[in-house]
C-alpha cells in the first residue's frame, strides 16, 4: 500500500473518530436531559403540580443554564461545523484513495509496457536469429548447388578465381 492510500485510511479513521465523538456527547447530553425529566415526573405527583407546589430537581437548573451557553450554540455553531469537519475529512480521504489508486494503475501500466517491450525485443530477436539461419542456409545451399566441372576445367578456372574476392548471392523472389 502506498502512502496515499494509507493517509486516505487515516483520514477515514479520524472522521469516524469525531463522529462516534460527537455522538457520545449527544447521547450522554440526551441521558442527562432524560434523568432530570425522569426525576420531576417521580419526584412530583399529580397533586403537587396542581398546587403549584412542584419541587424542581438540579437537572432542571443545569439544563436552564445549558440552554443559552450550551444547546443553542451547539444547535446553531456545533452541528453545521461538525458537518464541515466530517465532510472535510471525507473529502481528504476519498482525495488521497484516489491518488494512491492512481499511482498503482500507472505503475500497473507502466509494468505492462516494460513486459510488452521485453516481449517484442525477444521476438525481433529471435527474428533476426531465423533470418541468420536462412541465410546461412541459402549460403549452403549454393555452395552446395555450384557445378563441378572436371579437373582441367578447374585449374583454369582457378587463376580467374584468385583475383576476384566477390561473393555473389542469389537474389530472392
Amino acid at each position: 500500500m502506498n502512502k496515499n492510500k494509507v493517509l486516505s485510511f487515516l483520514f477515514v479513521i479520524f472522521g469516524l473518530v469525531v463522529m462516534l465523538g460527537s455522538i457520545f456527547v449527544l447521547v450522554s447530553y440526551a441521558t442527562d436531559i432524560l434523568n432530570a425529566v425522569v426525576d420531576f415526573i417521580t419526584t412530583n405527583d399529580l397533586k403537587k403540580l396542581a398546587q403549584c407546589g412542584a419541587a424542581l430537581p438540579p437537572q432542571f437548573a443545569k439544563i436552564k443554564t445549558d440552554f443559552t451557553t450550551l444547546i443553542l450554540p451547539m444547535l446553531y455553531y456545533g452541528v453545521p461545523v461538525l458537518l464541515l469537519v466530517v465532510s472535510v475529512l471525507m473529502f481528504l480521504s476519498g482525495y488521497f484513495y484516489n491518488q494512491g489508486r492512481q499511482e498503482d494503475e500507472a505503475r500497473k501500466k507502466e509494468e505492462i509496457e516494460r513486459d510488452m517491450i521485453r516481449k517484442a525485443a525477444e521476438r525481433v530477436a529471435r527474428q533476426k536469429a531465423k533470418e541468420a539461419e536462412e541465410v546461412a542456409a541459402r549460403a549452403m545451399e549454393e555452395e552446395l548447388e555450384k557445378p563441378q566441372a572436371p579437373e582441367q576445367g578447374v585449374q583454369e578456372a582457378a587463376p580467374q578465381a584468385a583475383g576476384s574476392d566477390m561473393i555473389v548471392r542469389k537474389k530472392k523472389k
